[in-house]
């Protein structure tokens, strides 16, 4: 059980040296632990263990550019294991009746006491675990919690220890060389429809869907030239995949020969079959031909060129609406409710102040006023508040205005935005 005294955040890159020698990893704020009683003979036993995985820590916690301190030791229960390594490592225990024997010696600070319990234990005169199991158990819990004194029986194996097992996050990387080089990116898709054949068994394999894929195009001593593909709706799908990516080397021009080619799944989703019998309905599939529509556009246009529009809960007409990429989404809260009264699809940047005649709008002609005012007053808070009467106008063409007038000076009208 190997202890590291650093941010637990980046236990999982250690996690995965531990993976070579049990199935069963479990992570702890500060320590990994993992069971290694089933597999002691074939590694030759514990101290063999202990000398291999240790030599993994310490060159990853070089490449980390982590302090090298941890500690290991072995025990028949989680907690036990726990409880040696915080008392300096070092230690095995094999036996669960030698447990209290090699736990009662730990100093008390091994249970990780918060202030007022290390100055309760202090003034109490305990200072090693022995000493509070000569104690009466109802009087440790009202002094100490139930937590506290819970740990004592987990790491004698009277109760369960509830640490979670840890799993691994799913991660795809392959690649494949060409057996020649070549500047024909057509040439590479044979090569890539294998990788993603790899793909969608590992997705099939795991129950999972890809929602951002990256292939690499590799060229020597150069650069490798990076050509991701983002899914508006995760998939696996090895033709819409090639599709994609077809698209997207159309638009590529190589720096230099490709001479291999990698893939690799930046972000994976749960798979959600969308095709039961049951379940089909028009609407999914018309949904599923949208979105793959848009991204065979974001292939052939590139990230950041498919924009989308969504409301905002604003009366101001500058506010109530807002662009932002469709691949990212918008807003996650609900949708702001369509106003009850037409508006345009189409607002001027800025408003375009009309001519008058009599006190009548003119634009190619007199503006017929067909309905309104409708007042518009908000922003006071903001300091860009606006006071005006909305009127829907028609051109002698026959095409429809959005127009408005401010309330403070009701003879100056302006265009706002054209109706369809």
């Amino acid at each position: 059980m190997p202890r590291w005294n650093s941010t637990a955040r980046l236990l999982p890159a250690l996690a995965s040296l531990l993976r070579d020698f049990s199935t069963d990893i479990r992570l702890d704020e500060t320590a990994l632990v993992c069971e290694v009683r089933s597999v002691l003979r074939y590694f030759g036993g514990l101290g063999l263990i202990h000398q291999q995985l240790g030599a993994g820590i310490r060159w990853q916690l070089r490449e980390l550019e982590l302090p090298g301190e941890f500690f290991q030791a072995a025990a028949p229960t989680i907690t036990g294991s726990l409880l040696l390594a915080r008392g300096g490592g070092d230690k095995a225990v094999k036996r669960r009746a030698n447990l209290r024997s090699a736990l009662q010696q730990l100093p008390v600070a091994v249970l990780e006491p918060d202030l007022k319990q290390s100055r309760r234990l202090h003034n109490m005169g305990i200072r090693r675990l022995g000493d509070l199991w000569r104690l009466p158990v109802a009087g440790l819990i009202t002094r100490f919690g139930a937590a506290f004194v819970e740990q004592l029986d987990r790491g004698l194996g009277k109760i369960p220890d509830p640490l979670p097992k840890y799993t691994p996050p799913p991660s795809f990387r392959s690649s494949l060389e060409l057996p020649f080089e070549s500047t024909d990116l057509k040439r590479l898709l044979p090569a890539a429809e294998e990788l993603l054949e790899r793909l969608c068994e590992f997705l099939r394999q795991h129950c999972l869907a890809a929602a951002r894929l990256e292939f690499s195009l590799l060229h020597e001593q150069r650069p490798a030239t990076q050509v991701p593909l983002e899914l508006r709706r995760p998939g696996r799908c090895r033709k819409h995949f090639l599709l994609l990516l077809q698209t997207r080397l159309g638009e590529l021009e190589p720096p230099a020969p490709v001479t291999a080619l990698s893939l690799e799944v930046v972000r994976f989703s749960p798979y959600l079959d969308r095709n039961l019998q049951l379940l089909r309905n028009d609407k999914a599939a018309a949904d599923t031909g949208l979105d793959h529509l848009l991204e065979q556009l974001r292939a052939r246009l590139g990230e950041g060129q498919i924009r989308a529009i969504e409301t905002v809960a604003d009366h101001r007409p500058e506010y109530a609406s807002r662009e932002f990429d469709h691949a990212e989404g918008g807003s996650s809260g609900p949708a702001a409710p369509a106003t009850p009264v037409p508006r345009p699809l189409l607002l001027l940047r800025e408003p375009r102040q009309f001519a008058c005649r009599d006190g009548q709008p003119l634009h190619h002609g007199p503006i017929a006023l067909l309905s309104g005012p409708e007042r518009i007053e908000s922003g006071w808070w903001s300091g860009d508040d606006v006071r005006r009467d909305y009127y829907i106008g028609r051109e002698s063409n026959g095409r429809r205005l959005w127009l408005y007038r401010e309330c403070n000076t009701p003879s100056h009208w302006y265009l706002h935005g054209y109706f369809g």
